[in-house]
């Protein structure tokens, strides 16, 4: 380690053992309602690999739903320039799971991609029921589709 590297690194410690040392200070319990609460409940795939949507998503309103998914069609279509993981990397992120937890997301891409399409087409259906304006998944994921995603006004 390089002598600025090392003298940052002493200063920081330094400065976070003064913080924790100020007379009175309690961190927050992690524990609280409070964060409980900002953390989403419910939600995931299921075994037929349908979407659940989380509690905090089933609230969201058509402006929220609209960005959100307009994000994830970005990210999909440039799924192709994502490198693929070696095998040793997939390996290595499969044995560390079990002991650090973590998930398979981009171990496998194309795995990735159908979990993205089905939570894509739930809040698609949210859309809907919202009755917001919803999207083409076909034709917004389409291959060379470059132009900016696109809610229609023709309900799904």
């Amino acid at each position: 380690m390089r002598l600025p590297h090392l003298a940052a690194l002493t200063i920081a410690l330094a400065a976070a053992g003064c913080a924790a040392a100020v007379p009175g200070y309690m961190p927050p319990d992690p524990k609280a309602d409070r964060f409980r609460a900002a953390a989403p409940t419910g939600g995931g795939f299921a075994e037929n690999g349908a979407y659940q949507m989380t509690d905090q998503e089933q609230k969201l309103d058509c402006k929220q739903l609209t960005g959100s998914m307009t994000v994830k069609i970005l990210q999909m279509r440039d799924a192709g320039n994502r490198g693929r993981p070696s095998a040793i990397a997939a390996v290595a992120q499969s044995a560390a799971r079990p002991v650090v937890g973590g998930t398979t997301y981009g171990q496998n891409v194309d795995d990735d991609l159908r979990r993205d399409r089905a939570r894509l087409e739930t809040l698609n259906q949210q859309l809907a029921a919202k009755k917001c304006a919803t999207f083409d998944l076909d034709a917004e994921l389409k291959p060379g589709n470059d132009a900016p995603p696109r809610a229609s006004k023709k309900k799904a």
